[in-house]
């Protein structure tokens, strides 16, 4: 596709080369491209489609598939619910994999799940992630991307901060915090950008779940001399219960 075939021309080339990497042919495979326009195309192989039920939907820049489901529910939960939610890609396909599984899921029981986004800035915004041998995937998947979004709102919060505008760091701070998972990474610079801020309270509130979630950064960052000018010193050592 990226060399400007169509996405039926590229899944009849991708079938047509696969050349039974892992010791199966196409009959296995189950494919859907959609390209930069919203065009589709998918592929159900003959082993795929025997796998309890197997099928996929699809409208303009999307495609839903899946085999060994527990019925067609699963598929259409997982379209309308991608079309109803807001938000970036990843929050999207996030959304249609939990309205799958509420919706039957795999008639086999569930083990992993996988997100990949790309986008146009790259890395650091791009994300891979992957949850395998688990007990619950996708709470563990929909953790690691809400960490990610807790990040980006931190480093809002930061640049806020920096450029006075109190309210709007403050917001994004509360966003960071609601997102966090217990994230020390997170809670050490939003301590920093409470020192900006000049909010004291906060501060030690942020060093002190960063010393819940990692005793021995907790209490490396809170020494650091910035913070020797805080009305009270810093007592890593009162943490609260590591909050979500």
């Amino acid at each position: 596709m990226a060399a400007g075939h169509a996405p039926a021309d590229a899944l009849a080339i991708l079938l047509r080369e696969d050349g039974d990497f892992d010791g199966e042919g196409v009959e296995a495979r189950q494919v859907a491209l959609v390209d930069a326009q919203g065009r589709t195309a998918v592929f159900t192989g003959r082993d795929a489609a025997a796998a309890a039920y197997a099928g996929d939907r699809r409208g303009p820049g999307y495609a839903v598939q899946g085999n060994g489901l527990a019925g067609p529910a699963v598929l259409t939960a997982m379209e309308d619910a991608y079309k109803a939610t807001g938000g970036g890609l990843e929050d999207r396909l996030l959304a249609a994999l939990e309205a799958g599984q509420a919706a039957g899921s795999q008639s086999i029981g569930k083990l992993s799940a996988a997100l990949v986004v790309r986008t146009r800035d790259g890395f650091p915004l791009d994300l891979d992630y992957r949850v395998d041998a688990s007990t619950q995937p996708l709470p563990d998947l929909r953790a690691l991307v809400e960490r990610h979004h807790a990040w980006q709102a931190v480093i809002r919060a930061d640049r806020a901060a920096r450029k006075g505008d109190t309210a709007g760091a403050r917001k994004a701070l509360a966003e960071a915090a609601q997102l966090a998972h217990g994230w020390d990474r997170v809670w050490r610079r939003a301590a920093r950008v409470a020192l900006v801020l000049g909010d004291a309270a906060a501060v030690r509130d942020y060093l002190a779940r960063m010393a819940a979630a990692n005793p021995v950064w907790g209490r490396q960052e809170a020494a650091d001399p910035a913070y020797r000018d805080l009305a009270s010193p810093v007592d890593a050592s009162s943490a609260p219960t590591p909050a979500k």
